[in-house]
């Protein structure tokens, strides 16, 4: 009789309890929906207009095609002889003349050939002055009939065999100097030395060549660009372009130099090449470009701009 007073009061404290949770859970819906009513309504939007490609501007310019700067000659040098190694003149880097030494091989054996050459010139014209004096001499007795045929004959071909000796002597001496001469290895042409190969000491062998540098001419600098196939009726000889060069921060307005006719069958691309002067070696190969083709509208350069840049480098603030 006891226990049942004290339940009540406990049943009681559990329902007020479970009330409060109630009230609780249902607090962030109420929130939720007087803050979904106090929100504006969101008008709806008007689709936005297709651009139709061929309603463009006549004069509207093209998009941006992209395009990278190469060497305009690139050659990796090998030698003419075989022979060691005694000097590399240049390093990775460097700029060399036309005709600069680059290479230098042990001449040694090559003055030992060429001495030995002109030796043996030296014999076949002493060969040649004697047989030309019996030659002379059995003529002039032919002709007053004191000796037969026969022996001119014999004399008369060991004075051309003397003259046949002379001509392989000689050839033989130019041989050794032009080996003397091809033991330094110079540069065709302006550049700048991009890969050497080879050191004091080693060997140097024509079969199988041996690369001993490679130099790339960078005055003037070629950009290959990539065409599509659409804007190949803009492109042609002679065409004005404008060229951004992020690297450097150049700008420069050209003119299209070369145009490969032929497409690269795995990106359906032509290949334009224009020729940028680079008398200060600012530029190099690799590098990327951003091209534009010059809008249909622009008039094009007379010929008194033919060959000039109009070049810009952007200040921080542009």
């Amino acid at each position: 009789m006891t226990a049942r007073p004290l339940l009540v009061p406990l049943f009681v404290l559990v329902t007020l309890s479970c009330q409060r949770d109630a009230e609780v859970a249902r607090l962030p819906q109420a929130q939720t929906a007087r803050a979904a009513a106090a929100a504006p309504t969101p008008t709806p939007t008007a689709p936005a207009a297709a651009v139709d490609p061929a309603a463009a501007p006549a004069g509207s310019a093209s998009p941006f095609l992209s395009g990278t700067t190469e060497a305009h000659r690139k050659s990796t040098l090998t030698p003419k002889v075989s022979s060691a190694v005694t000097r590399v003149h240049v390093r990775e880097g460097d700029m060399v003349k036309q005709n600069q030494p680059l290479v230098t091989l042990d001449t040694r054996d090559f003055v030992l050939r060429s001495q030995q050459a002109e030796a043996a010139r030296d014999g076949a014209r002493v060969q040649l002055d004697a047989a030309k004096l019996d030659w002379d001499r059995i003529k002039s007795l032919l002709a007053e009939k004191a000796v037969p045929q026969s022996q001119f004959d014999m004399i008369d071909a060991r004075y051309k065999g003397a003259k046949a000796g002379l001509a392989a002597a000689e050839t033989a001496v130019a041989m050794g100097q032009k080996a003397l001469h091809d033991s330094v290895v110079r540069a065709p042409f302006d550049g700048l030395i991009v890969k050497r190969f080879v050191n004091e000491g080693e060997y140097a062998s024509v079969m199988p060549a041996t690369p001993l540098v490679t130099i790339e001419e960078i005055d003037p600098v070629d950009l290959r660009i990539q065409v599509p196939s659409t804007d190949m009726a803009q492109v042609t000889v002679g065409s004005p372009v404008h060229v951004r060069l992020p690297a450097t921060s150049q700008e420069l307005d050209l003119r299209l130099t070369r145009v490969v006719s032929s497409s690269d069958p795995r990106t359906r691309t032509f290949s334009a090449i224009v020729e940028i002067p680079n008398p200060d070696h600012s530029l190099r190969s690799g590098l990327y470009a951003e091209v534009s083709l010059r809008p249909r509208g622009t008039p094009a350069l007379t010929t008194t701009d033919t060959g000039k840049i109009k070049k810009r480098v952007r200040s921080p603030g542009d």
